[in-house]
């Protein structure tokens, strides 16, 4: 995967998260972790905002399907930052799924409320000297 994609991912997350915890309005926590899983690779991202209800876990990688509106975060000085069009998360699971790869909502770690789970398959020699690794 490119580091540019990875980049993409990260931001996406972050971004999300960072609204989840603004709605809590408390101070939150952001946990990554990677790791390797038997061939693949994986990257888990937690946050301790307000989370994601069991009946929106699968809609969420849907476009346009979004948790947060003007309206929804008014006294929290909603600004475009804060909206979400809904197209995120869908980039990030097409991206995911181009690398034959997966993307999930899974349990979070005792202290988290959310957690998405990436794993794809590790790049090759020849990926890795492609991006000068």
């Amino acid at each position: 995967m490119h580091p540019s994609e990875w980049s993409s991912i990260l931001f996406n997350f972050y971004t999300n998260s960072k609204k989840a915890i603004k709605r809590t309005k408390k101070q939150g926590e952001i946990r990554i972790e990677c790791g390797f899983s038997g061939s693949n690779v994986y990257l888990e991202f937690s946050d301790t905002g307000d989370g994601i209800p069991e009946e929106n876990e699968e809609s969420i990688f849907e476009e346009f399907f979004t948790t947060t509106s003007p309206g929804i975060l008014d006294d929290i000085n909603s600004s475009n930052e804060i909206t979400g069009t809904g197209l995120g998360l869908k980039i990030v699971k097409d991206i995911v799924i181009s690398y034959r790869g997966k993307i999930e909502v899974v349990s979070p770690k005792l202290g988290y409320n959310t957690c998405l789970r990436v794993e794809v398959p590790k790049a090759s020699d020849k990926e890795l000297d492609k991006y000068g690794f």
